[in-house]
């Protein structure tokens, strides 16, 4: 891949993974003094949430959403609960704005994601891009803090980890998915001076039928991402790629994108 395409990659690759990726609620000023808040906790809702989750172990579902800057998401997905991080693979389309559609796949195993993508093909034989948590290669650093929240994205659990207790019921009321009756939730993780908002549909089982977020991701403006699932239960089979098909990035920071031709 020619290094003068690294930067147009980088930045596909980037907002793909943060399509859930939003600022976190600002942190409480010295001093401040909460308020009671009368909307009810979520903690309950999400707890039992959790337990369901984790009984039935893995699920399958469809992403769909918008990624702004770079167009329209449709993926079908996998993911392994039975990990203290879950495992995810991904597979579909991203159309960038008054462009083709691009093949996308992500897989993460362990912490560790891989992007295979046109956009993102580091070398012609070796078409995965590894991304590392804490790596110190180019595309890792730009990249593994993004990757935690294409899990959020799919995985209700990695969202309101370590703010369960700041969240709450905003509304609820009965809703259906794909023809099913289920409790629709607008949720809101509560910080001084700010809320993040969540959408979760929970079906008659106790189990997520649907969870979509809205957000505005630095890199590529008002991201708004939904998973819808299926199959809870269903074995799944996530593995990363071999080795010998995983290539990296030139080292170094990318020159300045080129402009197509014409």
């Amino acid at each position: 891949m020619p290094r003068a395409g690294i930067a147009v990659a980088v930045s596909a690759g980037l907002v793909l993974l943060a399509a859930a990726c939003s600022a976190p609620p600002p942190r409480p000023a010295p001093g401040a003094i909460a308020r009671p808040d009368p909307r009810p906790a979520a903690a309950p809702l999400i707890d039992a949430l959790n337990q369901r989750i984790g009984e039935h172990g893995s699920v399958r579902g469809t992403v769909t959403g918008d990624l702004g800057l770079l167009g329209e998401l449709t993926a079908e997905n996998s993911v392994n609960y039975r990990k203290p991080l879950a495992d995810l693979s991904l597979t579909g389309h991203n159309q960038p704005r008054n462009q083709p559609k691009q093949r996308v796949e992500v897989v993460v195993v362990d912490g560790v994601g891989y992007l295979n993508s046109p956009m993102t093909r580091p070398q012609p034989d070796r078409p995965w891009l590894r991304i590392v948590p804490g790596g110190s290669d180019f595309a890792s650093k730009l990249l593994s803090p993004a990757v935690g929240q294409l899990r959020e994205a799919v995985d209700p659990r990695a969202a309101f980890a370590d703010v369960e207790q700041a969240t709450r019921i905003q509304s609820s009321g009965p809703d259906q998915v794909d023809g099913k009756p289920v409790t629709r939730y607008d949720l809101r993780v509560v910080a001084p001076g700010g809320e993040r908002g969540y959408q979760l549909w929970v079906d008659e089982a106790g189990l997520p039928a649907r969870f979509s977020a809205t957000h505005n991701v630095a890199q590529a403006g008002r991201v708004s991402l939904t998973s819808t699932y299926r199959d809870w239960g269903t074995p799944t089979n996530i593995q990363a790629p071999p080795d010998n098909l995983v290539g990296a990035f030139p080292e170094g920071p990318p020159p300045q994108t080129e402009r197509p031709p014409g």
